[in-house]
């Protein structure tokens, strides 16, 4: 299914950094995921036509669209390598710092969560100038919406949330590992394959099973504290169940005696007319 081009551009220019708009947009591109070139090719047509702000919110969105469209491939990490390392360079030349930094935070997101494979980020670096074991600043002032990846989630979820953030990380670098051995495999290897071509496979094969051994660590210990919420959600459950308990007790006893009270006050008027009635008239 095509992207509707003209639809998209119109979403494309009304585009801000809030996080209800670039979660809006980024779901609208997902779901036209078998069309991302087209997808992609209206942004970087949209890109370069915004005015800095917006261009930076472009920015977000694309990362929040690489993150999220993970779930449904890597074609939008094929699409978009084609067109951001010229859109960074864009804004590292002609934007402001503010601009600067945040394209430089975009990356350590890129890195940290292997949105991009190690020759890719080492791209990015080559445009923002920096060495290659220099961490870029922390990511403080992207948006939540434009980190993507459920963090926007997740993230409200304390302990949990980053154990969970932790498996989706983890769990996507296995994919990829897992991916580049499968590409690197075949029966000639157990055959005809010479010692060097072995040797690469044999490589690749360890560091996929290095990547599941990390995945499943953050699995066990997502579960871990999976466990623990729960016993706290089931300790609390089991106080508010007793609140509940007395306040319904409380409500019974006010309730009778609401009715007591309307009972007397009803004897007390209905007294009151005889007594009325018994005054004789002068």
């Amino acid at each position: 299914m095509q992207v509707p081009r003209d639809g998209l551009q119109q979403k494309l220019e009304r585009l801000s950094q809030s996080q209800q708009s670039i979660e809006s947009v980024s779901s609208f591109c997902i779901f036209y995921h078998k069309d991302a070139k087209g997808v992609v090719q209206v942004w970087e047509q949209e890109f370069y036509k915004a005015p800095a702000d917006r261009k930076l919110a472009l920015l977000y969105l694309a990362n929040h669209i690489l993150q999220e469209g993970r779930k449904k491939g890597m074609s939008f990490q094929e699409e978009y390598f084609k067109t951001l390392p010229k859109a960074v360079s864009h804004v590292v030349k002609y934007g402001d710092d503010k601009a600067k930094k945040a394209v430089t935070r975009l990356v350590t997101v890129w890195e940290e969560r292997r949105v991009f494979g190690s020759r890719h980020i080492k791209s990015f670096r080559d445009v923002l100038g920096l060495p290659a074991d220099t961490k870029p600043a922390a990511m403080a002032s992207i948006p939540a919406a434009a980190v993507g990846n459920g963090s926007s989630a997740v993230a409200k979820l304390g302990p949990v949330g980053d154990a969970l953030s932790n498996v989706l990380q983890q769990s996507h670098a296995a994919t990829l590992k897992g991916q580049e051995f499968k590409n690197s495999w075949s029966q000639n290897l157990l055959t005809t394959a010479g010692l060097g071509e072995v040797t690469a496979a044999q490589g690749k094969l360890k560091e996929y099973s290095a990547a599941l051994e990390s995945e499943v660590l953050a699995r066990k210990a997502a579960a871990t504290a999976l466990n623990a919420e729960l016993s706290r959600q089931t300790a609390e459950l089991s106080r508010a169940e007793s609140q509940l308990q007395t306040v319904a007790g409380q409500q019974q006893q006010l309730a009778g005696r609401l009715t007591l009270l309307t009972s007397q006050l009803t004897s007390a008027m209905g007294s009151l007319s005889q007594l009325f009635q018994q005054v004789p008239e002068q």
